[in-house]
């Protein structure tokens, strides 16, 4: 299948899934178009596997899940990243960069999850 009936395929099955809690579209074509471009890149294909749409769908719902799990409910913005503490007088800052839960970084290590899976579907390069 294209690129693009990959990304409308993926998105479709998110919105199915996601019933009432369907997230913003623009967000969401975006997270599936990123991680399909990706996934083409990584297998060096144009093609992209029709067996992939299930995991590329797992992998965004994942990720949306991870966005709004970070989200401050009560004060109705996500947290921006590593400040843990910050006092008024004197001027002191604390970073937890141990506590970070940043998406980014969340997605990174899920696409390396995926690398075996996708490891079956990459095609051989040769740099001459």
């Amino acid at each position: 299948m294209t690129k693009e009936e990959a990304t409308q395929a993926v998105v479709e099955k998110v919105k199915r899934l996601a019933g009432e809690k369907a997230p913003d579209e623009n967000l969401l074509t975006f997270a599936v178009e990123k991680l399909v471009a990706d996934i083409l890149d990584y297998c060096h294909r144009d093609d992209f596997p029709d067996a992939l749409v299930y995991t590329v769908t797992d992998l965004v719902r994942k990720r949306l899940a991870d966005e709004s799990a970070g989200e401050d409910s009560e004060l109705g913005f996500s947290t921006p990243g590593p400040l843990s503490d910050i006092k008024m007088d004197d001027t002191e800052f604390r970073f937890a960069v141990n506590n970070v839960n940043a998406t980014a970084v969340l997605s990174d290590l899920s696409f390396d999850a995926i690398k075996p899976k996708l490891n079956l579907y990459r095609r051989v390069v040769s740099h001459a």
